[in-house]
């Protein structure tokens, strides 16, 4: 699915629709809770769109937290051009091989209930989380 560790299409069309776009946030979140051992991952967008926001809700159904612009353990940029291109940086390109196994593996990705459900805010530099 990554190819050069990017994701490349059209919002809409495999694999960049709305509920595969959530697996890859929530599979993102879970491998940065269980790889890393970060209790409340935090990803970065730089503007809210269809694509940031399917994976970010994927991301906060695994317990991380969305930042619009701050620091954060992965960043998500979005490329425009005939195809869009989705990049997340700040993982190690074995991770994107992690990545896919969670996806394609037959084991349920784990999700989060109730309050374990991240949100995602506006960063400031007050913000604390």
């Amino acid at each position: 699915m990554f190819e050069d560790e990017t994701l490349r299409g059209n919002p809409g069309e495999y694999p960049l629709t709305a509920e595969n776009l959530f697996r890859v946030g929530l599979a993102l979140g879970n491998l940065l809770i269980a790889d890393r051992g970060i209790d409340k991952p935090i990803l970065s967008i730089d503007k809210p769109d269809f694509v940031t926001l399917a994976v970010s809700v994927g991301f906060m159904n695994a317990g991380g937290f969305v930042r619009v612009r701050g620091e954060a353990d992965v960043h998500l940029v979005c490329k425009r051009s005939n195809l869009w291109e989705v990049k997340i940086e700040g993982l190690f390109p074995d991770d994107f091989r992690k990545l896919e196994i969670i996806l394609f593996g037959r084991t349920p990705i784990p999700k989060k209930k109730g309050e374990e459900i991240g949100r995602i805010e506006t960063w400031t530099r007050e913000m604390k989380l």
